[in-house]
């Protein structure tokens, strides 16, 4: 007896080089959630570090580590709310279709990639 339920498959396959462009933009946009969900406390201490004096805060700032750090955190919140405008666009009604789905997937790409290195440029230089 054949099922038409549908198959969950491996996160390594989901995000191969095989897989769609919405396949890849939906998994990924999970993933920039799960990381600013975890970084939001790390974030939190930088911030009473940093505001408790002016030395702290160049200490804070002054180090590469959490620099990188604060970028990630700025990078996944670039593509976590370019990817979030795609899902509240395709809930409206556009893009709805296999191909429209896969330009709008490939153009906030585009636009994510751009936000995350202007946003390297910004945070580490």
């Amino acid at each position: 007896m054949k099922s038409n339920r549908p198959i969950n498959l491996p996160l390594s396959q989901v995000i191969s080089v095989n897989s769609s462009p919405t396949a890849r933009a939906s998994i990924l946009h999970r993933i920039s959630g799960v990381i600013l969900f975890l970084l939001i406390p790390v974030l939190l201490w930088l911030l009473q570090t940093s505001i408790y004096s002016p030395e702290r805060f160049n200490a804070v700032f002054d180090n590469m580590v959490l620099r990188f750090i604060v970028w990630i955190f700025v990078a996944a919140t670039a593509y976590h709310f370019v990817m979030g405008i795609k899902h509240l666009l395709a809930d409206m009604g556009f893009n709805e279709e296999l191909q429209s789905g896969r330009r709008a997937s490939i153009v906030t790409f585009i636009i994510a990639a751009i936000l995350i290195v202007l946003s390297f440029i910004w945070v580490m230089f």
